[in-house]
């Protein structure tokens, strides 16, 4: 079913934007998962996961429930649902949060670039650091902007109007959708 209220370029990229960095974001969680893997044993044979499981454990799960969470909201706002709305804004609070507490508490990092020569990890963190915050800080301010317009407020409450209609006309009718049908 067609919305009778097409549905925003500011949406629709803000949705493809949100798929996007979801992807690039699983990229680099499986590139950092499978250097973890592969790292080399100890003196003794451990490797990494086998001394660190908890955390082993942690870097495996939950970056890809992050992702999946990203992705369904992300297809959520494709099909103009309130609660993806209201979860995209929250996900933008976060990444503003997270940008904002990168720029008070480590700003060397984020602003500062050394003179002098600063060892590999620094350079790789600050790196991380800089991306991180040019990344996410410009589009969370813009997220939380886009999604407390009164226009896209508008497509997202319309959607939500036509949608609860027809499921209140099927249940007046008796009728079930054949998506919705389970055998």
């Amino acid at each position: 079913m067609e919305p009778s209220r097409p549905r925003s370029a500011a949406v629709t990229a803000a949705a493809t934007f949100a798929i996007l960095g979801c992807l690039t974001a699983l990229s680099v969680w499986g590139y950092i998962l499978l250097n973890l893997t592969n790292s080399p044993a100890d003196q003794e044979g451990h490797r990494l996961y086998e001394i660190h499981v908890k955390t082993y454990l942690l870097v495996a799960f939950v970056p890809p429930l992050l992702v999946a969470a990203g992705i369904r909201t992300a297809v959520g706002i494709f099909q103009l649902r309130p609660w993806a709305r209201i979860g995209a804004m929250v996900w933008a609070g976060l990444a503003l949060l997270s940008s904002l507490w990168l720029i008070a508490f480590r700003p060397f990092e984020t602003f500062v670039i050394p003179e002098h020569f600063v060892s590999h990890v620094e350079s790789i963190r600050q790196l991380f650091a800089i991306s991180f915050l040019f990344m996410l800080f410009p589009v969370s301010v813009w997220w939380l902007f886009l999604f407390r317009m009164k226009s896209v407020k508008l497509q997202f409450e319309q959607n939500a109007r036509e949608q609860w209609g027809n499921d209140a006309a099927q249940r007046q009718n008796g009728t079930i959708d054949g998506p919705k049908a389970v055998i």
